[in-house]
């Protein structure tokens, strides 16, 4: 999911794009799955004081914000 978040930039990435690449085409709890590896990235980032943070575009994905700018 990083690979994809950093390949990406700051462009949004649908909870379909990740189960497509991810998982393959699933069922309903493939979406749960994004929910809960976004989590873990997000602890993640959080414990390295990372200046990088994901971000929930409601309705549409996720995307990363900040870093050098």
């Amino acid at each position: 999911m990083m690979e994809m978040f950093v390949s990406n930039g700051s462009s949004i990435i649908t909870k379909e794009d990740f189960v497509t690449k991810i998982w393959g085409t699933g069922d309903e709890s493939d979406y749960n799955n994004v929910e809960v590896y976004i989590s873990f990235l997000r602890k993640k980032l959080s414990m390295l004081h990372s200046k990088v943070s994901i971000k929930t575009r409601r309705g549409i994905g996720y995307c990363l914000e900040g870093g050098t700018k």
